[in-house]
């Protein structure tokens, strides 16, 4: 399997915790994300993280910056 390399900042999913994230960077051999409403970073396998699915992404949910979006998974 092909590791997925997000930018800086992008929107990305954790396969393994069924969450999205922002991606922060790349620290041995893991790639660190953070919640999208901020707080602690965690850690995941690259192999794990992929583009968020289109099922999670809505538009503009009350409250949410503009350009993010909403999952049940957070």
């Amino acid at each position: 399997m092909d590791t997925y390399m997000p930018q800086g900042g992008q929107l990305v999913f954790d396969r393994n915790t069924r969450r999205a994230g922002v991606y922060m960077d790349t620290v041995g051999g893991r790639h660190y994300l953070r919640p999208t409403s901020g707080g602690c970073e965690w850690t995941a396998d690259p192999t794990d993280v992929g583009p968020v699915p289109p099922d999670l992404e809505c538009t503009n949910p009350a409250g949410a910056p503009r350009g993010s979006f909403a999952s049940a998974y957070q």
